[in-house]
């Protein structure tokens, strides 16, 4: 059976899309079946991806067909084994809209953080690999590009490309 991953940010056009695809796509190379889909705390439904987001993700060998922003919903949440979000306030935004996904909902960097720090940890293990951490460190939230530099893109794109291969491990492991 898939897992099913939930990434999320504020207008779902750049962090989560983003990370959505690279998921979707590194999962795929690494053999693991996961779902990957994205929503957005303050979404439009139907916006396409950030066109500097397109860019990012097309330089990653990623593709944005097909994507349309959704506004996140309890829904939506609905039979996720893990949601990453861009910043602890989106974590806290799921953790409200969906209490009993406490112990999956995660920022992308805090996951990754965990993966990394070892080796042997699986999804099963992240609720108690995460009480050695701060919920509140500020180094959790990958920053909002929009209406910044390019640069700011690329910073955004590698340091979610970076979570996104420490995940992919994660998820591997489970």
């Amino acid at each position: 059976m898939a897992l099913a991953v939930m990434t999320v940010c504020t207008g779902n056009m750049c962090r989560s899309p983003l990370a959505e695809r690279l998921l979707a796509a590194r999962a795929a190379e690494a053999g693991i079946e996961v779902t990957v889909d994205s929503a957005g705390t303050r979404a439009a439904n139907g916006v396409r991806i950030h066109r500097e987001t397109l860019r990012v993700l097309e330089g990653y060998g990623g593709s944005a067909d097909g994507f349309a922003s959704r506004l996140l919903t309890p829904r939506l949440l609905a039979g996720h084994d893990l949601v990453l979000t861009a910043t602890r306030a989106h974590r806290d935004a799921v953790q409200e809209l969906a209490p009993l996904l406490w112990k999956r909902t995660y920022t992308l960097l805090e996951a990754a953080r965990l993966a990394d720090a070892d080796a042997s940890l699986t999804l099963a293990g992240l609720p108690r690999a995460r009480l050695g951490i701060d919920p509140e460190d500020p180094s959790l939230d990958v920053e909002d590009p929009i209406g910044r530099d390019p640069e700011v893109f690329d910073r955004t794109g590698a340091r979610i490309s970076a979570a996104v291969d420490s995940i992919v491990r994660l998820l591997a492991r489970t």
